[in-house]
């Protein structure tokens, strides 16, 4: 078995239930590898002095648990657009294999607006994109909180012209996985694309788009994702000011010091557990993880895949 995190005792692996929840020795090790890659993400931002706080389950998880939520199985950590900046610019450098600091222009294969921590030893596959050409080692998320504006129409505009160029970023990847009319229109459109835009600019006019009203609104969110997640996953940028250290399973993390307000809006009655049947269902049936052998091992060992 590998212990990714040397300071992890050799019972933390063993099954225990929690909160009338069981959690597998196999989760367990899927934790230990996302423990090592926070572990190794905080000394980063440590030494280059970048702030970047728990998170949506994580910030709960933190809270309400110490640790992992019990059902849950992966690990989101935020950070503004400056300090991204920072992360990106020095990431080739001090992200050594098996660590692989993924993002648009790290790895073309699939568009996505934010960043992720992987350890390219491992599997971490999410379904809908099932390509070794594509590192699907198990990851952290590094969501980017952009800001927010308040008028409605302009966000409405602003997710408008998100959307437009990233699926003008879908083209430069998308084509082979689809099959009759469908795929001729994309390579196509790629094919236009390409000849007048490269993906790079691409990326950039994405990213512009979405750090419009970061230095006229207070308010931050994930405005790479849906309305849902923008309307529930947000915070002011006040409540990022102060962070502290908390236990989560064997290490400490950050955390913004007004995480009650935060998760209030988040959650509600954050401390009030959900259901024992609604519990472990996230992930399930998208997310397929093997801790013990790389994605690209993986793929050899199982050359057919049906959704």
């Amino acid at each position: 078995m590998k212990n990714y995190t040397s300071n992890i005792p050799p019972d933390f692996f063993e099954e225990e239930i929690r909160d009338n929840y069981t959690i597998t020795t196999e989760k367990k090790k899927i934790w230990s590898v996302e423990l090592d890659l926070v572990n190794k993400l905080l000394e980063v931002c440590k030494k280059y002095d970048i702030k970047i706080f728990g998170f949506a389950g994580t910030l709960l998880g933190a809270v309400r648990h110490q640790g992992f939520i019990p059902w849950d199985d992966d690990m989101d950590v935020c950070i503004l657009p400056e300090d991204f900046k920072k992360l990106e610019s020095i990431a080739d450098k001090e992200f050594e294999h098996p660590y692989f600091f993924q993002t648009a222009l790290t790895d073309r294969k699939y568009f996505f607006g934010y960043a992720r921590l992987r350890n390219s030893d491992t599997t971490g596959i999410i379904s809908w994109n099932f390509s070794s050409e594509y590192n699907n080692g198990i990851f952290i998320d590094i969501f980017i909180l952009n800001g927010i504006t308040q008028n409605k129409n302009q966000l409405k505009n602003q997710l408008r012209k998100r959307d437009i160029i990233h699926k003008c970023l879908n083209t430069y990847y998308l084509g082979h996985e689809k099959k009759g009319i469908k795929k001729y229109i994309l390579v196509f459109l790629s094919f236009l694309l390409k000849a007048f835009i490269s993906y790079e600019v691409l990326v950039q006019l994405y990213r512009k788009e979405l750090s419009k009203y970061d230095s006229s609104s207070q308010q931050v969110g994930l405005l790479t994702h849906n309305w849902d997640f923008i309307h529930k996953y947000w915070c002011e940028k006040g409540d990022l000011q102060e962070q502290i250290m908390v236990s989560y399973e064997n290490i400490q993390i950050p955390i913004p010091k007004n995480y009650d307000v935060i998760l209030t809006h988040m959650y509600g009655d954050y401390m009030t557990f959900p259901p024992i049947e609604s519990r472990g269902n996230w992930h399930e049936d998208w997310l397929i993880y093997n801790p013990d052998i790389s994605y690209l091992d993986y793929f050899k060992n199982n050359k057919t895949y049906k959704k």
